[in-house]
């Protein structure tokens, strides 16, 4: 039997974390392995994952890296390194959903496809009136509205007229990649190298990954039309709304419509070899 690896990049935001864990442990399929890697947050995540821990009914590991800034695409990667799951799923961590919303990325896993989620966009009253029965049972029915459901619906079908798009040739890719929330195989992941770890900053690292995985054959389905994420409000993590990387992920996408969707400093080849911590927590 394939095994199942999730992968949440975290930094501070424990109150986050927490729910999430909360969600994660009693969704309908539970995973073999959860991966939680640190952007080097000052808060202690590591005290709140040891924890949780024996109330989590999967593996468990924690690794962290220095804060030198945003770095996603290697933090990801890190977690990566880290897992031993055939697929991999990978969630921010300010992310919940509902019950079933694991066993649907699982019922739909398939060689050279990546799957992806939308995800309904909580407010900042909506998120202060989650509690801990809606997280265990994952149903979230009396908090959204029927505008929020219905966009769960409607994203469902343009992503899959995206689908059809592609295959006329008449739009370059699929379903876009959403990266807090989509599902890889591991062997497409080291297919086109992982994430592009020149990607330092906000910005970009997504679009980039999920074009590399379009270019290399690998295309993306979004399943989630009964089951679907919820994002809970927060102030943005970023300043401003420049994307820092937006020179050098133009030249790539040039170089990624040409055929180049091996990233040179990626999963293989991390872009340094700075200490990283790794602890199995159970």
């Amino acid at each position: 039997m394939q095994t199942v690896s999730m992968i949440i990049p975290v930094f501070n935001r424990l109150d986050f974390l927490s729910r999430a864990l909360v969600c994660l442990q009693h969704q309908s399929f539970l995973i073999n392995e959860l991966v939680v890697t640190d952007d080097g947050s000052s808060q202690d995540v590591l005290g709140l994952i040891r924890e949780k821990a024996k109330e989590l009914p999967f593996h468990l590991k924690y690794i962290r890296q220095q804060n030198k800034g945003f770095r996603l695409s290697k933090i990801r990667n890190n977690g990566v390194r880290a897992s031993t799951g055939d697929w991999l799923i990978f969630l921010d961590q300010d992310i919940i959903y509902t019950n079933g919303f694991i066993r649907t990325f699982v019922d739909h896993f398939q060689p050279r496809r990546f799957l992806v989620a939308w995800e309904i966009r909580l407010s900042a009253a909506q998120t202060n009136q989650l509690t801990p029965d809606m997280l265990r049972r994952g149903d979230y029915r009396s908090l959204i509205t029927w505008r929020q459901a219905y966009d769960i619906g409607r994203q469902y079908r343009k992503d899959l007229f995206y689908v059809f798009c592609k295959k006329l040739h008449v739009r370059p890719i699929g379903p876009k990649l959403r990266g807090g929330l989509f599902a890889v195989s591991r062997a497409d992941f080291f297919a086109v190298n992982g994430f592009d770890e020149n990607y330092q900053g906000w910005g970009n690292e997504d679009d980039d990954f999920g074009r590399r995985l379009d270019a290399a054959g690998i295309t993306g389905r979004n399943p989630f039309l009964k089951e679907y994420p919820l994002h809970m409000w927060h102030e943005p993590y970023r300043e401003g709304t420049k994307r820092v990387n937006l020179d050098y992920y133009s030249e790539r996408v040039k170089q990624i419509l040409q055929g180049d969707f091996y990233c040179q400093y990626g999963i293989d080849n991390p872009l340094d070899h700075e200490p990283v911590r790794c602890l199995e927590i159970k």
